[in-house]
C-alpha cells in the first residue's frame, strides 16, 4: 500500500542519515560532489520526518565504527547531540533500554544537550531516575546532565547520589551540586581533597575548578603549596587557581614558578597569564630563561595575555630562543602587546627557519598596524607555511601597496591563501579588487566563493556582492 512504502522509505531515510552520521559519512561523501545535493536533501528530510527515529538508529549502529572496533559511549553521544532538541524523547525512551551501552548513550548525549541549553525539563525526571542505574556510567552521565539543567527538583536526588559506591559518580554528583549552587557539593569536593588515593584527590581538584567557587581557593593554595602532594595534583591545582580569578592566588602561583616540578612550573605560568595580574610581570619574565622549553612558551604567552610593556623587551630577545615553539609563542605576544618596536624583530621573523615562528610573526604584524612591514608581508605571501596570515596581515594594515600581490594570491593553490587574500582585499576597500573578485565566482571552493561574495559586500555595497549562478 501507499501508507507501507512511505514507512518503508522514511525508514530508510532514517537508516541512511544514522549510518552517514554515524560511521562518518561527511568525510566520505564529500569528496564526491555528484552526491552531494541528494545527501543535502536526504539530512533535510529526516531533520523534518523523523529525529527520534535517527536518535535510535543511531545508538543501535554507532555501536560499532567503520573499523569494526566499538566506539564509545560519548563518540555516540557527540552524534546524538547533534540531532538537537527534537532527539530529546527518543533519548528519554533510550535511558530504559535493556541494553547498558544504549541507556549510557542516551544519558551522555542528554547531558551533552543540556550543556548546549538545547535539552529541557522534560529530561529532569528521567535523568534523576537514572541516578539510580545498575551501570556507574549511566549514573555519571545522569548527574552530569542533572548539573547542567539546573532545576532544583534534582538538589536531594543528588545529595544521595554523593553517597553512590562509586567514587567517580560521588564526585559528578558532587559537581552537579555545585553548578545548582548548593554548598555541600563543594564541601564534598574540600574534603575529597584528603582522599588517600591520589587519582580521587585529583578529580575532586579539577572538579572545584570547574565549579570556580570562592570557598575553594584557600583548599586548592593549599594542595599546591603541599610538597609532599604528587606533582599531578598540585600542577591540576595551579590550573584549577583559574577560576575564580581570585588575587589571594597570585603570590603562591608566582612561587611555585620556581618549583622542581616542571609540570607545576607550566600549569603555574599558564594560571598567571589567565589571572593577568600585574605581580606576575616580571616573575614570568625571569621564567623566560627556564630550562624547560614548555614552560618558556607559557612564560611568553602569560606575559602576551598580561598585556605589560615591561615584557615588550623581554620577548624580543626570546624571538631568538633555540626552541621553535618559543620563539613563535613570543612573536605572538608581541602581537598581543602592540608595541612599535616589535616590528623590526617581528620583520626579522619572517625569515625565522620554523614555519610556526614565521606564521605568528605575520599575524603579529598585521595587529602591530605599522606599514613598514607590508614589504616583508608582501612577500611573505610566497611562503607555503605563512601565505594565508600574511594575507590577513595585509587586510588588517590597510595599506594599499598590497593590493596587486593580493589579486596575484587570488590564484594561489592554496584555498586558505585565496580565501585570505578575498578578505583582505574587501577591507581594503580597493576598486582594483572587483574585476579579480567576480572572477572567484567560478571557483571550485564554496569556501573561495563565499569570500569572494563577501568582499564585494564589503566594496560595493550587499546588493551587489552577489555572485552569478553557481556562486553560492
Amino acid at each position: 500500500s501507499g501508507q507501507a512504502m512511505t514507512r518503508r522509505r522514511k525508514r530508510l531515510l532514517v537508516v541512511l542519515a544514522a549510518l552517514l552520521l554515524a560511521a562518518g559519512g561527511v568525510a566520505w561523501y564529500g569528496q564526491a560532489t555528484a552526491m552531494d545535493r541528494q545527501v543535502d536533501a536526504l539530512l533535510d528530510e529526516v531533520r523534518i520526518e523523523g529525529p527520534g527515529l535517527v536518535a535510535r538508529w543511531l545508538i543501535k549502529l554507532g555501536l560499532m565504527n567503520d573499523r569494526g572496533t566499538y566506539r564509545s559511549r560519548y563518540d555516540v553521544a557527540d552524534d546524538l547531540a547533534k540531532l538537537g532538541p527534537l532527539a530529546v524523547p527518543e533519548l528519554i525512551r533510550a535511558l530504559r533500554d535493556s541494553d547498558p551501552f544504549v541507556r549510557g548513550c542516551a544519558a551522555a548525549a542528554l547531558s551533552s544537550l543540556a550543556e548546549s541549553r538545547l535539552a529541557d525539563a522534560r529530561a529532569v525526571e528521567p535523568l534523576i531516575a537514572a541516578l539510580k542505574d545498575v551501570d556507574e556510567d549511566v549514573r555519571r552521565s545522569a548527574a552530569e546532565g542533572l548539573g547542567e539543567l539546573g532545576d532544583a527538583r534534582a538538589v536531594e536526588p543528588l545529595i544521595a547520589a554523593v553517597k553512590d559506591k562509586d567514587e567517580d559518580v560521588r564526585l559528578d554528583a558532587a559537581l552537579a551540586l555545585g553548578k545548582l549552587g548548593d554548598a555541600r557539593g563543594v564541601e564534598f569536593l574540600i574534603a575529597a581533597l584528603k582522599h588517600e588515593d591520589r587519582y580521587a584527590r585529583q578529580d575532586a581538584v579539577r572538579a572545584l575548578g570547574k565549579l570556580g567557587d570562592p570557598h575553594g581557593v584557600k583548599p586548592l593554595i593549599a594542595v599546591l603549596k603541599d610538597e609532599d602532594e604528587h606533582e599531578n595534583v598540585r600542577s591540576s591545582a595551579a590550573l584549577a587557581l583559574r577560576r575564580p580569578r581570585d588575587a589571594r592566588a597570585v603570590e603562591p602561583l608566582i612561587t611555585v614558578l620556581k618549583d622542581e616540578s616542571e609540570d607545576v612550573r607550566m600549569s603555574a605560568a599558564e594560571a598567571l597569564g589567565v589571572l593577568a595580574d600585574a605581580r606576575g610581570v616580571q616573575p614570568l619574565i625571569a621564567v623566560l630563561t627556564d630550562e624547560s622549553e614548555d614552560v618558556r612558551s607559557w612564560a611568553a604567552w602569560a606575559l602576551g595575555m598580561l598585556g605589560d610593556a615591561r615584557g615588550v623587551a623581554p620577548l624580543i630577545a626570546t624571538l631568538k630562543d633555540e626552541d621553535g615553539n618559543v620563539r613563535g609563542t613570543a612573536a605572538w605576544a608581541l602581537g598581543e602587546l602592540g608595541d612599535p618596536s616589535a616590528v623590526a624583530p617581528l620583520i626579522a621573523a619572517l625569515k625565522d627557519e620554523d614555519g610556526v615562528v614565521r606564521v605568528f610573526a605575520a599575524e603579529a604584524l598585521g595587529k602591530l598596524g605599522n606599514s613598514q612591514g607590508v614589504d616583508f608581508l608582501i612577500a611573505a605571501l610566497e611562503d607555503e607555511d605563512v601565505g594565508w596570515r600574511a594575507a590577513c596581515a595585509l587586510g588588517r594594515l590597510g595599506d594599499t601597496r598590497g593590493v596587486e600581490a593580493l589579486i596575484a594570491a587570488l590564484k594561489d593553490e592554496d584555498e586558505h591563501v585565496r580565501v585570505s587574500a578575498a578578505n583582505a582585499l574587501g577591507k581594503l576597500g580597493d576598486p582594483r579588487g572587483v574585476e579579480p573578485l567576480e572572477e572567484l565566482f567560478r571557483d571550485g571552493s564554496t569556501y573561495v566563493r563565499r569570500a569572494a561574495r563577501r568582499a564585494l559586500e564589503e566594496l560595493r555595497g550587499p546588493s551587489e556582492g552577489k555572485p552569478f549562478d553557481g556562486a553560492q
